[in-house]
């Protein structure tokens, strides 16, 4: 692994860009901001520094930390190398935490990132402390991946077509959630490629598998997100032996910038 940033440049006060190369020579684009402990931040499922969900939670955080954000292989400026494989994306997170020259990182996942960094932790990538915001499991394994058959089918037909299949058909999206997210530009399409990575490690994932995880972790949960995520949240919570559960004011699958900040610096503050 070459984990040495290339050259670097500001864009906007305090911020800096970079690439590194993965294990297997992939070049991962990354972004720095904020100073204090050093935390990573794994997005989502098919999405990119630019197309995030949290696209404002980088700065919010940096007040408190040094943020390390980053294009997940196959999205945003970040290239990839088929074939994928879950151990290719933990050697991924270890090349931007390599980054952080030896200082501890705290990881901070959304979604099916937060599951990916369960897997990492679980696979022993030097984790300081996991914040886990909503992580989905799939308690079914999916050996002969139908699941993912079944994505590429989709995206061999439509990027579109394949976006709504995943959110509706798969993560369950609310219709009138769907309704309110904002137009697909040609980026989200072109990372919709990327849902098929998720349906690799996302069977198979279940609050017991992490039982033996010695990482120091907060599953966190909007109050207001739906129920079945609300008790997978708090089961995690209960079965890892050093994690709790914080279940915070939001919206469905979501929490706002200031109280998820507000309970990570919390939570990191007592890793000290």
């Amino acid at each position: 692994m070459t984990a040495e940033p290339a050259p670097t440049l500001t864009t906007a006060p305090g911020i800096r860009h970079g690439t590194v190369t993965s294990a297997d020579g992939t070049r991962l684009a990354w972004s720095r901001r904020g100073s204090g402990p050093d935390l990573v931040m794994v997005h989502c499922v098919a999405v990119s520094r630019q197309t995030t969900p949290q696209p404002t939670l980088p700065e919010a955080l940096a007040e408190h930390f040094t943020v390390w954000t980053y294009d997940r292989r196959g999205t945003g400026e970040s290239e990839t190398t088929p074939p994928y494989a879950v151990e290719r994306e933990l050697a991924d997170l270890t090349a931007i935490i390599g980054l952080a020259e030896g200082r501890p990182v705290i990881g901070y996942g959304f979604s099916s990132g937060a599951t990916l960094l369960l897997i990492a932790a679980e696979a022993g990538v030097p984790l300081a402390g996991l914040a886990l915001l909503e992580p989905p499991l799939m308690p079914e394994d999916d050996p002969s991946f139908e699941l993912r058959t079944e994505a590429q089918k989709q995206i061999d037909r439509s990027l579109a077509g394949a976006s709504r299949w995943f959110n509706t058909e798969v993560v369950g999206v609310p219709e009138e959630v769907l309704e309110q997210l904002p137009p697909q530009n040609e980026e989200v399409l072109q990372n919709t490629r990327t849902i098929v990575h998720e349906l690799t490690f996302l069977p198979g994932t279940f609050a017991q598998r992490f039982g033996g995880l010695r990482t120091p972790t907060i599953v966190i949960a909007s109050e207001a997100t739906d129920p079945t995520m609300l008790a997978g949240v708090k089961e995690l919570g209960e079965t890892i032996p050093s994690g709790s559960a914080a279940i915070v004011p939001g919206e469905w699958h979501g929490v706002y910038d200031t109280t998820l900040t507000l309970t990570i610096r919390d939570f990191a503050a007592g890793l000290r």
